[in-house]
């Protein structure tokens, strides 16, 4: 098992975005880099367009 720590987050704040913590939602260090467990994180989108147009190229 691996663990990350984000340098933003304070208890449940994210201090980047000034909301509760949501790793891999849009404005988070994570967003479009990584594949996420839940279905619904808006980073798992993003990453499949990123490796599209990657392909394209």
């Amino acid at each position: 098992m691996s663990g990350w720590g984000c340098s933003y987050q304070k208890g449940e704040l994210c201090e980047l975005l000034k909301k509760p913590c949501d790793p891999g939602d849009k404005g988070c260090v994570l967003y479009g880099k990584a594949v996420f467990s839940s279905p619904s994180t808006p980073s798992n989108e993003a990453l499949k367009r990123r490796e599209e147009l990657k392909e394209k190229r």
